[in-house]
């Protein structure tokens, strides 16, 4: 799929309304994005139930969210939702979620298959840089490949821009080189590639897989910043620009 017809379908309305609410898996679904995505699937009416891959059995006290061990029991589900952790990076602490790296993702991939999935949402986020390569806007990967082969009804791959300004860690030295870096590249690349607001990223690629149609289907950053203008204006990058605090 083009960029310039990516856009034009996450422009379109939504045409997908089912009449019952639908279960979700969630795999990977750790960091700030993941975070937020997990919290818009349990709060979405689209869903009933949000069955989230953990380590190990505990307890839940919400009743969408369904803690879920792979391998103890069966479940079944309607989409999948996985989210892609940069390998680079350690693992979140005491997090009792599983993360996944991009090498993992046809095991994820086939955790989904296997609960019934019909639909597969993978949210890889890219490197603002990397969001003008044209390349990154198609199905490219060996990994990315192979869910092509599993026949999924729609694959959705997002490709948002990673937020790297929530990264704190390192030396002093360290941080100072990275927002220095962070503030060249906010003057240099063009609004729509740069890192949504998580809250506002989860709530795009819910309503971009609303309006995906059956198939495969890979959006960028230009596209989800086209999608939040049209369903989020407030949140648009263009316009956080302009009113951003002195």
């Amino acid at each position: 799929m083009s960029a310039e017809s990516a856009i034009e379908a996450v422009m379109r309305p939504a045409t997908l309304r089912d009449e019952a609410p639908r279960a979700a898996l969630a795999l990977g679904l750790v960091g700030s994005l993941g975070e937020e995505l997990l919290a818009a699937l349990v709060g979405s009416p689209r869903y009933r139930l949000v069955h989230v891959q953990v380590r190990q059995p505990m307890a839940s006290a919400a009743r969408k969210f369904r803690p879920w061990v792979a391998g103890t029991s069966i479940i079944a589900v309607d989409d999948a939702f996985v989210c892609l952790s940069d390998a680079a990076l350690p693992p979140p602490e005491h997090s009792p979620l599983v993360p996944y790296a991009a090498a993992q993702i046809a095991a994820a991939a086939e955790l989904a298959r296997d609960a019934g999935a019909r639909r597969l949402v993978v949210v890889a986020p890219l490197a603002a840089l990397l969001q003008m390569n044209a390349a990154m806007q198609i199905v490219s990967s060996e990994q990315e490949l192979a869910l092509v082969d599993m026949h999924f009804e729609t694959l959705l791959i997002v490709r948002p821009t990673r937020d790297d300004t929530a990264a704190g860690t390192g030396s002093w030295l360290q941080r100072t080189v990275g927002a220095m870096g962070r503030a060249v590249l906010e003057i240099m690349l063009p609004a729509q590639v740069q890192a949504l607001q998580p809250k506002t990223a989860a709530a795009a690629i819910l309503t971009a897989l609303d309006r995906t149609s059956p198939g495969v289907s890979v959006l960028g950053a230009r596209q989800l910043a086209a999608l939040v203008a049209e369903s989020q204006p407030a949140a648009s990058p263009r316009l956080s620009q302009r009113i951003k605090p002195r």
